[in-house]
């Protein structure tokens, strides 16, 4: 009787205070099917034990005896897996306009509620980005943690307009967290001010050689610093960048080189097929590439959604719709021999917060080939390990950081179920999705 009584307790409390978030202290989901991102399997009847912001105990709900301490809530038909993380978005490009705090905060709230606990923002204005990530680590905005990128590159790439807002007040190019590099730069020190910022990473961007990308990557480990790379960087080649010995490269369309303006003239016909696509990408030399991703432990962040997006975006002109549509083509092929050769592939949309990880999930499955079950793993254990938090996240595991998400029907099972949230849990706390 105590067990119900609990149960509808606090169900009533959710149903009071939508959105709120709630801590029992010490509490049991029991009963529950989970999908911990280690196995393929979905375990039935388990229990999972929540003390504070830790996960304390994981089992069979036969072999794991509750506290009497322990608040129980019993949820039969729930399918629990780690909290949702998207490795690839843009959170403060221009946080004086379109991404402005209030806009930044909403995006946020609804991210959370759909599932994701974890996001990974690659390079905006840090000091917008540090204070976002200051308050959502202490559970004062409803949003998931956030961990950022330090950009560094060439320096003709801050003459872009988006270096200009992402650094307004200070000199894009010279900004710790946004900093323009050459072999002559002191990279013990350029590096050390980037840490400064409370960054995550180093992203290396455009207009490196594969010799500068490595100096700086070997300097960051030095410091203990995660390296995130576009696959290409204009004077290095992807080989080149993975060869650079960098932890992750952006973007699966990048790897042959091309740019929406030096996409084959050849590729820019429309109505092309399967064979014309699988035989262009069959010319490309990723074999050499997968290799060296596999010696290296590289993880693929493949971005396939944003580059379909373009393509399919019917507002702009046919010749760079197409140029998108060969990108995406390569792009797709490309994280399928990803996958198929062992290479972890991350989760990431790529975009502002208004599109989120749960989409890119779907065209893995649609699209690649992925089955809901590694769709999952690409979005929980492999982006956590992209991030560099998999020690505390990414996995229902005893010692791990309680970050889960309460769906009403399986997400393995059918990937269109993973909009089906029920409750959100993240550091321990409870936030009703409904």
């Amino acid at each position: 009787m105590r067990k119900i009584i609990l149960f509808f307790i606090f169900q009533t409390f959710l149903f009071i205070s939508s959105f709120a978030q709630f801590s029992p202290g010490y509490y049991a989901l029991k009963d529950v099917s989970i999908i911990d991102g280690i196995s393929n399997n979905v375990s039935d009847h388990y229990t999972i034990i929540i003390r504070g912001k830790m996960i304390e105990a994981v089992g069979p709900v036969s072999k794991i005896s509750i506290p009497d301490s322990a608040t129980v809530f019993y949820y039969p038909g729930k399918f629990v897996t780690p909290g949702l993380i998207d490795a690839h978005i843009h959170l403060a490009t221009d946080p004086s306009k379109d991404d402005n705090r209030t806009r930044a905060e909403n995006d946020l709230k609804a991210m959370l509620l759909s599932g994701i606990t974890s996001v990974r923002d690659m390079a905006g204005d840090a000091r917008a980005l540090a204070s976002l990530s200051r308050d959502a680590g202490l559970d004062e905005i409803i949003a998931p943690d956030i961990y950022y990128a330090a950009l560094m590159a060439g320096p003709s790439f801050f003459e872009d307009p988006r270096t200009q807002t992402s650094t307004a007040g200070g000199i894009s190019g010279a900004m710790p967290f946004m900093r323009a590099v050459t072999d002559s730069t002191d990279l013990r020190l350029a590096i050390a001010e980037a840490k400064g910022t409370g960054a995550t990473g180093i992203k290396l961007y455009a207009e490196l050689s594969g010799e500068l990308a490595k100096k700086i990557t070997g300097e960051a480990h030095r410091q203990h610093m995660i390296v995130w790379s576009h696959a290409n960087l204009d004077k290095a080649s992807a080989l080149q960048v993975v060869d650079a010995g960098v932890d992750v490269i952006s973007h699966a369309s990048m790897i042959s080189g091309w740019y929406s303006r030096t996409v084959p003239a050849a590729c820019l016909h429309a109505g092309l097929g399967k064979l014309f696509w699988d035989s262009l990408f069959n010319t490309l030399p990723v074999a050499e590439l997968i290799n060296s991703m596999k010696q290296h432990g590289t993880i693929l962040d493949a971005t396939v959604l944003t580059f379909k997006e373009v393509a399919s975006d019917t507002s702009l002109p046919e010749k760079r719709r197409l140029a998108w549509l060969a990108m995406y083509e390569v792009g797709r092929r490309f994280t399928m021999m990803a996958k198929a050769q062992g290479i972890p592939v991350c989760a990431g949309t790529d975009v502002d917060g208004k599109k989120f990880v749960q989409r890119e999930m779907k065209t893995l499955v649609h699209e690649c080939g992925f089955t809901p079950m590694e769709a999952l793993i690409s979005a929980t254990k492999n982006s956590a390990k992209a991030i560099g938090i998999d020690k505390s996240r990414g996995t229902i595991q005893p010692g791990k950081i309680a970050d889960l998400v309460l769906f009403d029907a399986n997400p393995a099972a059918d990937i269109e179920n993973i909009d089906k949230v029920s409750m959100v849990i993240k550091n321990g706390k409870l936030f009703n999705a409904q």
